[in-house]
């Protein structure tokens, strides 16, 4: 008899975790589970690829917001009666923790860190539900050590073996197949400097603009950043002021970000933090180098041989350039990087331990 399971999150949106658990779903094996995906609001940028796989349900609750979300979601687990519920983002998780005692005791709920909890954008309500509550979730999934610490000295009184490190899977296949462009995406004659992210404050481009901008040889860099966010407009404004607008493009979302890394020289991950990075494994998969702020969150744990790149304080602009120089003087023998990384963290093998997990529960 298969185990029914619940992916439960907001919208399939083009961040991370949306990714991640877009391909867990994929991944599953369906002889063993009967996968669902329940979103908060059916929308996002990753839904058409989960819409085309007829092994995968989808349950659209139809509310805007985690705070309304409550009612719905109590009362699809009471009907559907899952074995597992997995639950992923900051937000939700913590919601859900705080009304677990509305969940009927037979369906087991596994709560999916996403993030550096202490440095993430939560409020006092938030972070009281963390403190209070978060030990209620039957399993507690993070992806690195630095997770793992930050989440213990936040919330006490959590069991042993209740907090599972399982690093993000990467799709290498998948990602080879997107990657090759028979287009020019980026300009010719730079050196194309790369970096894929929601504009946030997180993500730290405003520190990579301004130690970008202090470089004695900016006229052969070109940085192109892909992604959405709230800080466009700002972000905009502070080229402008570093005169260092004809250097950098924002180009937006971008479905297949692949073929525009493939065709870069270095990653940069400028982030202020992260939980576990995807889109550095992503980059690696591209057989693309990665230069990298020194961040909580697992990146000491990816970048631990010079062939994936090298680990630096992204503010400082002299280190920054000599770095850029250094990984660009080196061959990078192309899909020796890929190879590695898929060994360590491909998706067969990422998905597998979550469903070890489950089946042991």
């Amino acid at each position: 008899m298969k185990l029914r399971v619940v992916f439960l999150l907001p919208s399939l949106g083009g961040g991370g975790s949306e990714r991640v658990f877009m391909n867990l779903c994929k991944y599953f094996n369906k002889d063993k589970f009967e996968v669902t995906l329940c979103l908060l609001k059916k929308e996002g940028e990753f839904l058409p690829q989960i819409e085309e796989d007829p092994t995968i349900s989808i349950h659209d609750l139809k509310v805007s917001r985690v705070r309304y979300s409550i009612y719905p979601i109590i009362k699809f687990i009471r009907k559907e009666q899952p074995d597992i519920v997995l639950s992923t983002l900051g937000h939700l998780n913590a919601m859900l923790s705080a009304v677990s005692f509305l969940i009927p005791r037979n369906v087991k709920v596994i709560g999916r860190e996403s993030n550096i909890v202490s440095k993430s954008n939560h409020n006092r309500i938030s972070i009281l539900f963390y403190k209070m509550f978060y030990k209620n979730f039957d399993k507690i999934i993070v992806q690195s050590d630095d997770m793992e610490i930050d989440l213990k000295n936040l919330v006490r009184n959590l069991k042993e073996n209740q907090v599972v490190k399982i690093n993000n899977p990467v799709d290498l296949k998948h990602i080879q197949s997107l990657k090759h462009s028979t287009s020019i995406l980026l300009p010719q004659d730079k050196i194309n400097l790369i970096s894929v992210g929601s504009l946030t404050y997180q993500k730290g481009y405003d520190l990579l603009f301004k130690s970008f901008a202090k470089f004695e040889d900016k006229e052969k860099y070109h940085i192109s950043i892909i992604g959405k966010g709230k800080l466009k407009n700002e972000l905009i404004g502070l080229l402008k002021i570093l005169n260092i607008e004809k250097h950098v493009s924002l180009l937006g979302f971008q479905d297949n970000p692949y073929k525009y890394i493939s065709q870069s020289s270095i990653f940069i991950s400028s982030s202020r933090f992260e939980g576990f990075p995807n889109v550095v494994l992503e980059s690696l998969i591209c057989d693309v180098p990665v230069i990298a702020n020194n961040y909580k969150g697992g990146i000491n744990e990816i970048i631990n041989k010079p062939i994936f790149g090298q680990i630096i304080d992204i503010e400082n602009s002299e280190l920054l350039e000599r770095t850029c120089n250094k990984i660009l003087s080196k061959d990078h023998s192309k899909d020796k990087i890929s190879e590695e990384v898929n060994q360590r963290y491909g998706i067969t093998s990422i998905v597998s331990r979550y469903e070890d997990l489950i089946l042991n529960m």
